[in-house]
């Protein structure tokens, strides 16, 4: 697995690019809601980063993961839902090395702590994890993340 220095830098660099812009350029945006399950069971604490493909007219789109696995998009803090269009997805959950939460107030440098899922989930060239906004059903999107991808 790749270090957490790395993923949080393609993280932190994500959001940087959407926190970036004022909130007058956001342009069109609609709902981006979904699950996120791994191996079929929802997981939490996921953050997930939205990544735009060629010819969306917007920054992406981030968020976490609930309790049951689901999670609503937003394109910066008073914007929910994101551009339209094909996104990648990148996705980590991090955590203590014995797979603890990080405690408030810890800081993540210091705890050593570590991505959760396969590191390719956070690849922003090989992430396999692909999504449409609007989805052509207008359903929630249903990821299922797998503890060894092939």
């Amino acid at each position: 697995m790749r270090s957490w220095t790395g993923s949080f830098f393609v993280a932190s660099f994500g959001f940087f690019l959407l926190a970036g812009c004022e909130t007058d350029t956001v342009g069109e945006v609609v709902p981006a809601a979904g699950v996120v399950t791994l191996d079929g069971k929802p997981i939490a604490g996921v953050s997930i980063t939205l990544l735009p493909q060629e010819g969306v007219k917007g920054r992406g789109g981030y968020g976490t993961t609930g309790e049951d696995g689901s999670f609503s998009l937003q394109t910066e803090t008073e914007v929910p839902g994101v551009s339209p269009g094909n996104y990648r997805v990148l996705m980590q959950k991090y955590a203590m090395p014995d797979g603890s939460p990080i405690p408030p107030d810890t800081s993540a440098a210091d705890a050593g702590v570590v991505n959760q899922l396969p590191s390719l989930y956070n690849d922003p060239q090989q992430s396999p994890v692909t999504v449409t906004f609007p989805t052509p059903d207008g359903q929630p999107v249903k990821i299922d993340l797998k503890s060894r991808p092939r």
